[in-house]
């Protein structure tokens, strides 16, 4: 007999819901990455919709190409929190038998190899949990799917030319006449 969890998440992939989890992920990292980065601007409003435009073509793509986002991004997801958790344990375990083990690891961690070594993990989970799958193969639907409506298409430009006016609009609207 399955468990409570077991029963909730059966339900929760039966459902859609972390196909919903995945676009909240999406627009959270977008909209933090954008009033970052101010590439569009500081404009609340644009970075937003923007944010929103990619993540809802990021909820919509196993819809359009049939392949769910859910399972590599999961895998990834639980790689990486593994990998947290062994470096967090080694610290602490570290931390018994080093006397000043963040001073010591200021000192050691300003060069850019421990960059790089993140970046390198990084590189190694999406590649072993199958996310890396998604961009680099362009996984296809079924042999018999119809492909891509041209009212899909048509929808997608008119998303593309709005976010191309909001983004003239915002910078327009700062300048004095």
């Amino acid at each position: 007999m399955a468990n409570v969890f077991e029963t909730v998440i059966t339900y929760m992939v039966d459902s859609g819901i972390y196909n919903l989890l995945i676009f909240a992920f999406v627009l959270g990292v977008l909209f933090t990455i954008l009033k970052r980065i101010k590439i569009f601007g500081e404009s609340t409003l644009v970075n937003g919709t923007i944010s929103f435009a990619i993540a809802f073509m990021v909820f919509g793509y196993p819809v359009i190409i049939g392949y769910s986002l859910v399972t590599p991004f999961v895998s990834m997801f639980a790689q990486a929190t593994v990998v947290m958790l062994v470096l967090g344990i080694a610290l602490l375990i570290t931390n018994f038998f080093y006397p000043d083990l963040s001073k010591f690891l200021t000192s050691r961690f300003t060069s850019r190899g421990v960059l790089e070594a993140a970046i390198v993990i990084a590189v190694i989970i999406a590649l072993t949990s199958g996310a890396a799958n998604v961009m680099i193969n362009s996984p296809k639907g079924d042999a018999g799917a119809p492909s891509i409506p041209t009212d899909l298409v048509i929808m997608a430009g008119i998303v593309i030319i709005l976010i191309i006016v909001l983004l003239i609009a915002s910078t327009n609207s700062g300048k004095g006449s």
